[in-house]
């Protein structure tokens, strides 16, 4: 299965999920704004660049798109900082723009303000990808298994209501679970649309 497959059956199935569930019990921060966001659950959509594997290992830079949803979200206040979380389901795609590899995530995203502009956010979950799964294959990484753990930090700043900028690194692995484990690291930035 190729990776664009790959990523449009994962999108599909989260709006199929979200389309027949139930409302949601959290409430995002805007209320409604868009009546399709609204309806398919949509809580956030992101785009961005990526800087591919860290290392060196491969080349080229991913295109990250991902949708953060209503269903199954949580928001609360943290007792810390008595300031907003979400706690929000998530969906993605990283398409490598050399050939090198893509994936499709999947996972949970905890979202906490530190004040009225400033984030910080950590994701985990799992990732599907179209790499190498074997060892000592020139000029790829050796990730061991198709399906990976996923974790990703992000330091964001908000410059409305609606609109973020964030900074984020995101790892990969098998943690030592396959033959080969090499991991895959990327950083970059990421666009962000709350609805």
């Amino acid at each position: 299965m190729t990776i664009w497959k790959l990523a449009i059956s994962a999108i599909t199935c989260g709006i199929l999920l979200n389309l027949s569930a139930p409302p949601a019990v959290a409430q995002d921060r805007n209320g409604p704004r868009v009546e399709l966001a609204h309806a398919l659950f949509l809580s956030e959509v992101r785009g961005g660049v990526l800087y591919h594997d860290t290392m060196g290992r491969e080349n080229g830079i991913d295109i990250n798109a991902e949708i953060l949803s209503r269903f199954a979200a949580l928001e609360f206040t943290t007792p810390f900082l008595d300031t907003r979380a979400m706690l929000r389901p998530h969906l993605g795609v990283n398409l490598n723009t050399a050939g090198s590899t893509s994936m499709a995530y999947f996972g949970y995203s905890l979202t906490v303000d530190l004040n009225t502009w400033l984030f910080v956010e950590g994701s985990f979950g799992g990732m599907f990808h179209n790499g190498n799964t074997g060892v000592n294959k020139p000029n790829t990484l050796s990730l061991g298994c198709s399906l990976l753990f996923r974790e990703a930090a992000s330091l964001g700043v908000r410059f409305s209501e609606s609109v973020n900028l964030s900074a984020m690194i995101e790892h990969s692995s098998n943690a030592g679970g396959c033959t080969g484990n090499n991991g895959m690291t990327n950083v970059g930035m990421r666009l962000g649309y709350l609805f």
